[in-house]
């Protein structure tokens, strides 16, 4: 393990955060971990980088589940197939030089992450599908077998899997071609792993500018104004995936980049989830020992014996408890007593669909933070006005300005809720 750790040192520099997530894997069903869809083009050309890195979570324990496309290849290998819809338009002839390809294609990644010291299988027959007579020998997956590849991960081996499936006809079994993402969108829904990590060439989601968007909340488009054309198609794609698959997060990283995304708080490229934020009214409604176990995550400290005693005006939370915004009343004055994010979904975007949430419940709120909070810069960035005292910084959003300095005495003057270092 150590290699491996000074190997992720050298690409992102971050130790901490790699035993944070490596720990919050190894707590997860083994075949949880993540279904991995890699493009054909960035196998074509980064295929020893990413064998590398898939024997590398092998020698950690992890093996993801992989779907690989070959579009380049079968460009090059049929260059006279036409698409339609998107969907290559398959003869019987062309399925037989399909089978070839792909055959070819995850032989050479399961040899190349073998020789990395990790371990690998293909495997086959684990879509059942129906013919879409309209594109030819074109399958739509009406089932899909999950046991060889629970008999594989349970083995320490990462399952490879093409984008073919079949169906038997008169006792015949008869092959379709399948769509890459099609087939690893089937298999998230049926394994429910924690995420579905796209590799492409571009490495996430681009704005007009050319620009790697890092976040995006699937509940809430409004803010993609930047995005058009063909990407913000794949996102509203990615959208209608996430509303059947809601608590998994797809995530479009480079083959460059994949580890640093796994590893890394903020990773590298775009993450994309659903984040479902419900609202209670008083701590009886809520999973207590959640809440507590996200606060005290978050801040890295511990919470007051009596916390769940005080009254609260209103609760907003992320329906896993992996963010939590509380608001209570100082003289009918909202005040923003917790706004946290645990560690591991800081930089997704969840704290800020928290505070538009937050925002457009309550025009008019106020909060203090200490003068060490991290999230002071974006406190600073979109409070009206702040004040700075010995140990707090006081921020106000729509406070009337003759009710500023006695609200903020008495914010400043609230015992602390939060306690000793965990």
């Amino acid at each position: 393990m150590k290699n491996i750790l000074v190997k992720f040192m050298q690409e992102s520099g971050r130790s901490s955060e790699f035993k944070l997530f490596l720990d919050m894997f190894h707590h997860l069903p083994k075949i949880k971990f993540a279904v991995i869809k890699i493009s054909g083009k960035s196998l074509d050309d980064h295929l020893e980088k990413i064998a590398e890195d898939i024997a590398c979570l092998n020698k950690l324990g992890i093996y993801p589940v992989i779907v690989h496309g070959a579009g380049s290849a079968l460009d090059a290998s049929l260059p006279s197939s036409k698409k339609v819809d998107g969907i290559r338009v398959t003869s019987k002839e062309d399925m037989q030089v399909i089978k070839k390809v792909f055959k070819k294609i995850g032989t050479a990644l399961a040899e190349k992450i073998v020789a990395h010291g990790g371990s690998a299988i293909l495997l086959d027959q684990v879509f059942e599908c129906q013919q879409m007579p309209a594109y030819g020998e074109v399958g739509a997956i009406t089932n899909t077998h999950l046991q060889s590849i629970a008999n594989a991960i349970e083995l320490n081996q990462t399952p490879i899997i093409s984008p073919i499936g079949g169906e038997f006809i008169d006792s015949q079994y008869r092959e379709y071609n399948i769509n890459a993402d099609s087939a690893a969108k089937e298999l998230v829904m049926s394994i429910n792993p924690a995420k579905l990590i796209m590799i492409t060439e571009t490495g996430g989601i681009l704005n007009e500018e050319g620009t790697i968007i890092p976040f995006i909340n699937a509940s809430d488009l409004s803010d993609l104004k930047s995005v058009s054309g063909g990407m913000l198609l794949k996102i509203r794609e990615i959208k209608d995936f996430l509303d059947h698959a809601k608590d998994c997060a797809v995530v479009i990283t480079s083959a460059q980049k994949l580890l640093q995304e796994i590893f890394t708080i903020k990773g590298s490229g775009t993450y994309i989830k659903n984040f479902l934020i419900q609202s209670a009214s008083s701590w009886q409604d809520l999973n207590l020992q959640s809440v507590r176990s996200l606060l005290e995550n978050a801040f890295g400290k511990k919470l007051t014996p009596t916390y769940f005693e005080q009254a609260v005006v209103e609760i907003l939370f992320e329906k896993n408890y992996e963010g939590i915004a509380v608001i209570k009343s100082i003289d009918g004055i909202a005040y923003l007593d917790k706004l946290a994010v645990s560690t591991a979904n800081q930089g997704t975007g969840l704290g800020k669909s928290l505070w538009h949430e937050l925002t457009a419940r309550y025009p008019s709120f106020v909060w203090r933070a200490t003068l060490k909070n991290p999230a002071n810069s974006y406190y600073m960035k979109h409070a009206q006005g702040m004040i700075k005292t010995q140990n707090w910084y006081f921020y106000w959003i729509g406070l009337k300005e003759e009710l500023i300095f006695s609200t903020a005495q008495k914010v400043i003057n609230l015992e602390r809720t939060m306690l000793e270092n965990l």
